[in-house]
């Protein structure tokens, strides 16, 4: 009964925030308007006022609910590794390659591309993993500086190897049909991929919360004294994190290319990692409370997106709104949470060393 009114308390502060940077971001926005009633329908309501936008919510949710996921696996295990961005990238890249330079057609084609993505991604969390837990380097800084290496090495691979020489921009070719993902809704781009991160999610929360293995990471991730005490193999445990996290953040973004993309066209990092952090974040690390997060998210980028269109208010305002919604509430989940302000100390401590 505690727990039940607690999170009830939680929720409802957590309303009261988004809440209070409504009141003073777009209702003054809005009264500046000739009709501030639509301004503040548009970003609240226009979300649902058609199956078409109710899609996109979904759409949006799909990639930052995998790379959430991934997040809170590698979270969990006490690590701050912000290789996930990476991962999607090279996920992308990998699953893309995969797909045109291999060719397998059927049904196979999509479930082998999506793999062969998850299993390149995965290195993008591994290296920082392994320099941290083999050399002690804080894998805060080597993921952040590794993502950009990856990057550059994967633009490197898109000139040189995959690219279409015919066209007029830096793009691979065409991604076979069969190596795609099914749209489910009709006029919308929603596929898929959002099955998966449904699922995904279910599994990663039963494999945390259901499982000795996920007992033991979340021992050695809240208690590593303890866990030493209790003899668990913390190398072992916190190098399978990294390796899982990596791999559903791969997986991320093979889902992401695969499914809303007829060629690999990504020039830069795509966003939605860093993205998955904050979807982390939001979920309190829990898997079954990702997928809310995530459509939290979504909500927001539809609204935002509705309101820049619909209304004469400039993208960069919008972006303010929607950045000081996630950062409110984010901040308010971190300085509630005595893990991740430890884990922020520690990383700071080490960053002054």
């Amino acid at each position: 009964m505690r727990s039940i009114l607690a999170s009830l308390v939680q929720l409802a502060t957590t309303v009261l925030v988004i809440a209070a940077v409504i009141l003073v971001i777009l209702v003054p926005l809005s009264l500046a308007q000739p009709d501030p009633g639509a301004v503040l329908f548009a970003f609240l309501l226009g979300p649902f006022d058609s199956v078409r936008h109710i899609g996109n919510i979904a759409e949006a949710a799909t990639p930052i609910a995998l790379t959430g996921l991934a997040s809170t696996v590698i979270f969990r295990a006490g690590m701050f590794n912000l290789g996930t961005e990476g991962g999607f990238f090279l996920g992308g890249l990998g699953a893309a390659a995969f797909a045109i330079m291999v060719g397998i057609q059927g049904p196979l084609a999509a479930p082998l591309a999506i793999l062969a993505g998850a299993c390149i991604g995965s290195v993008a969390c591994i290296v920082p993993g392994y320099l941290r837990v083999r050399h002690g380097a804080p894998e805060m800084v080597t993921s952040l500086v590794f993502n950009f290496a990856l990057l550059f090495a994967g633009l490197l691979f898109l000139s040189y190897v995959l690219r279409d020489p015919t066209a007029g921009a830096l793009t691979s070719p065409k991604i076979p049909t069969d190596a795609r993902l099914d749209r489910l809704l009709q006029g919308t781009r929603l596929n898929s991929g959002a099955i998966i991160a449904v699922l995904a999610c279910i599994l990663g929360g039963v494999w945390l919360f259901a499982t000795r293995s996920g007992l033991n990471t979340r021992i050695v991730g809240s208690s590593p004294g303890f866990a030493a005490h209790l003899g668990l193999p913390i190398t072992r445990i916190t190098m399978a994190t990294q390796v899982v996290g990596g791999l559903i953040a791969g997986m991320a973004g093979a889902v992401e290319v695969l499914g809303l993309y007829t060629r690999f066209t990504w020039v830069s990092l795509p966003g939605l990692g860093w993205t998955g952090i904050i979807v982390a974040i939001l979920a309190r690390e829990n898997p079954f409370l990702i997928i809310p997060a995530a459509l939290f998210l979504g909500y927001l980028q539809v609204g935002g997106d509705i309101l820049g269109r619909s209304m004469d208010i400039p993208s960069e305002i919008v972006g303010i709104l929607t950045a000081a919604i996630m950062v409110a509430v984010t901040a308010r989940i971190i300085f509630e949470n005595p893990r991740l302000l430890r884990a922020i100390r520690s990383i700071k401590q080490q960053e002054a060393k």
